[in-house]
């Protein structure tokens, strides 16, 4: 402690420090960088007697460490021997120098009071193997910090950086050490951009089945080699698939035995064992997949192929045989598994099949709209459209209503509404779809304003799945089941499998046994259903973004809070929400607009507008 004296030389915290004054059993000490401090002896470390006036000192040359760690061999030298050794002379500066040497712990071992001994040659080669590795790893970093913020970046040798702004991009990890270091946030949307302006992604690539978690991959299970059962030939009377064009997977038909309608369905169930593989896995998935990319099925891609109503020139199907009462209400007469002939037409071609082989149908499916409709059904008719990514090319093809797509439409209602009626009357648990009412003064007009569809669709609560039977009021049906999708939604294959249990006369399942098969494809559904959504509406946003002179009309169809407005282009069934006037804008008016801005990553597009066209 004698040592201490003012002016000397010390380390405080692996800073250089002058000791000023001392105070009994405290130092007064100034700090490199300027601050000063009142320590305790134990606090410093001595390194030098001085006198030291200012910091910081001289940076001396560096000597020769490999020449002068071999002449110290393996003797301990003390501090002061070490930086005598080191540079020639024991002044201030030697021993601050002799001190940076000693802490970078590559050639030498030991502290200012116990003495210094130089490291073995093995491990400082392996110390300078590391450290050059290092270095080597930091400027090939740095070089390809410089590469992303020039844009330069090289999409073969910079592989792994681009896999790690992805897997930001795509939401699979929240924090990257890239992104920090470019000093960017550590967001999917931030790294999205950054893909697009390195031309890592094209406009057209999609993360958001990534983000949500969703495969896009089509089951790897193969159908299970399940015995068929004996099938009713239902091949003497011809049955029409009716579908948009382009559909790969007709799994429903309907034909007309001149007195009754008969529904046929795809019966995928029948190449499922129950608990098997393909089974849980279309469990897990729910349903379907439709993206603009392209469709990823819940079930293997052979079923479609072997249970595809009109694919083979027969088809395995279930066969509902239903009358209308009176009133229009639809009433299963039978049902049971069948053989079928169906031949495939478009909504734009099958017109004369309702002109002809299944003009019978007409009046008994018109006489069910009607029942539907005193049952307060809400007919809501919005703009659809069909978005489509074709090689390049993005196609926003809008879906027409026409009579046929109706009929047909109400086809299916009907035999969900006859199979959930018999459900009911025998107490069988099916999945039942449950939608409350919705909380409109009136029920809108067919030819309602879209402004009032609107507010109608708004209204409606999300139809639930349950175990035991209730009303669907959007439907106006008490109760109601979805039958006629089997290939495509898990819940319409259970009600098959419940069906086929009754027809074997066989124990049905319960309805705790319903609930729990169907609660985790619910649950997928409505996870697919989002995601849906979401990529429906990137697509648009690129495809704004790709006619930035894009011109048309939006229809004012609510007015919201903050004297915000939502609005929607029709043509593109494009919704979005505007400040424009302030709230001035009048729900039902049409207004010309044209594109200001349009971004696809954070799925934000502004539109200019102008005068009021009606």
């Amino acid at each position: 402690m004698a040592r201490l004296v003012p002016g000397c030389l010390a380390l405080y915290k692996s800073k250089a420090a002058i000791v000023r004054a001392v105070n009994g059993d405290k130092l007064e000490i100034s700090i490199a960088g300027g601050s000063s401090k009142s320590v305790r002896p134990k606090d410093i470390v001595f390194l030098h007697s001085g006198p030291v006036s200012s910091l910081p000192l001289k940076d001396l040359p560096e000597p020769d460490c490999g020449e002068l760690a071999e002449l110290m061999g393996e003797e301990l030298l003390s501090f002061g021997e070490f930086l005598e050794c080191a540079y020639g002379g024991n002044t201030p500066e030697a021993a601050w120098n002799a001190w940076k040497l000693l802490s970078c712990g590559l050639y030498f071992s030991g502290d200012p009071d116990s003495g210094v001994r130089a490291k073995p040659a093995q491990d400082v080669a392996a110390a300078l193997k590391a450290l050059h590795a290092r270095e080597s790893e930091a400027a090939a970093r740095s070089a390809l910090i410089e590469r992303i913020r020039s844009g330069r970046i090289d999409p073969e040798n910079d592989r792994s950086a681009i896999r790690e702004l992805e897997q930001v991009a795509y939401g699979v990890i929240e924090n990257s050490r890239l992104m920090r270091d470019l000093g960017m946030e550590s967001a999917p949307d931030t790294a999205h951009m950054l893909l697009l302006k390195l031309k890592c992604w094209s406009d057209l690539s999609d993360p958001w089945p990534m983000r949500a978690g969703v495969e896009v991959k089509a089951p790897e299970f193969s159908m299970d080699d399940v015995p068929d059962v004996e099938r009713r030939d239902q091949t003497w009377l011809e049955a029409y698939a009716i579908d948009d064009r382009g559909s790969a997977d007709p799994d429903d038909a309907i034909a007309y035995d001149g007195t009754h309608l008969l529904v046929h369905v795809a019966d995928p169930d029948a190449g499922l064992l129950p608990g098997g593989p393909a089974d849980l896995e279309a469990r897990e998935r729910g349903e379907n997949l439709y993206l603009p990319e392209g469709v990823t099925p819940m079930l293997p891609e052979e079923a479609t192929a072997k249970f595809g109503l009109g694919l083979a020139e027969t088809s395995p199907a279930w066969t509902f045989v239903l009358d209308f009462a009176g009133d229009g209400r639809p009433e299963l007469l039978d049902f049971f598994p069948s053989m079928v002939r169906v031949s495939r037409h478009d909504y734009d071609t099958a017109q004369g099949l309702f002109d002809g082989p299944l003009a019978g149908a007409v009046p008994l499916l018109e006489r069910f709209k009607d029942y539907r409709r005193k049952e307060r059904a809400l007919f809501i008719r919005m703009p659809e459209v069909k978005v489509k990514v074709i090689g390049k090319d993005i196609e926003v093809v809008p879906i027409e209503f026409s009579p046929v797509r109706e009929v047909v439409a109400h086809a299916m209602l009907a035999a969900g509404s006859a199979v959930a009626q018999y459900a009911a009357e025998h107490e069988i648990a099916m999945p039942f779809v449950i939608q409350a009412p919705a909380e409109l003064e009136e029920i809108p007009a067919e030819d309602a304003a879209l402004s009032i569809m609107y507010a109608a669709r708004r209204a409606c609560a999300p139809g639930v799945l349950s175990p035991w039977p209730g009303r669907h009021a959007g439907l106006g049906l008490e109760p109601y089941v979805r039958v006629t999708s089997p290939l495509r939604r898990y819940a319409d294959l259970l009600a098959h499998r419940q069906l086929r249990r009754i027809f074997r006369h066989e124990a049905p399942m319960t309805a705790e046994e319903m609930e729990a098969a169907f609660a985790p494809a619910e649950d997928a559904g409505l996870v697919r259903t989002r995601l849906e959504r979401d990529v429906n509406e990137f697509y648009k946003i690129v495809w704004f973004q790709r006619h930035p002179d894009w011109r048309g009309e939006a229809v004012a169809v609510q007015q919201l809070e903050g004297g915000r407005c939502a609005c929607m282009i029709p043509e593109l069934a494009f919704e979005f929400k505007t400040r424009f006037g302030n709230g001035d804008l009048q729900t039902g008016k049409r207004y010309p607009v044209e594109l200001e801005f349009a971004d696809p990553v954070t799925r934000v597009c502004r539109f200019r507008f102008s005068r009021e066209l009606d």
